[in-house]
């Protein structure tokens, strides 16, 4: 059954290849539209603007985990990723059944590994899509 109303945000997940992104602690989805100035004389002195190229991206932060054995794609993954120039098959969602979920083909754009004392090892990853992000309904 579809998620309704206000949802609590640990169901939005990450997932590489179908596996979610390990201890993430938030994630967010971002999508945009490029608006170049259409403006002429004729437009009476408003701004105007056409629909130009679209852009997502999708960043997620979390607790580090580096063992390959971890269960999750993990900070070791992601660095592959990054080393070996791979883009990746990424979905956003809450995985529910009937809910939506967006799919496509992203490039990891930066990876932070962060320690501080006497504190938990954080990672905090940025995706940006290299083509079209679809939307579809999760069966």
């Amino acid at each position: 059954m579809a998620t309704q109303g206000i949802f609590n945000g640990s169901l939005l997940v990450v997932k590489i290849g179908g596996v979610a992104v390990a201890h993430s602690t938030s994630c967010s989805l971002s999508v945009s539209t490029d608006l170049p100035d259409a403006t002429t004389k004729d437009s009476g002195g408003w701004a105007a603007q056409i629909q130009g190229l679209r852009s997502w991206s999708v960043t997620t932060d979390g607790l580090a985990v580096i063992e390959s054995a971890a269960a999750g794609v993990n900070v070791e993954d992601l660095f592959s990723s990054v080393s070996s120039r791979t883009d990746v098959t990424l979905t956003f969602s809450t995985f529910v059944s009937g809910d939506k979920i967006w799919t496509g083909t992203a490039a990891v754009e930066s990876l932070d590994f962060t320690g501080d004392m006497e504190s938990p090892a954080t990672y905090s990853a940025s995706f940006t899509g290299t083509g079209a992000l679809v939307m579809t309904t999760n069966a």
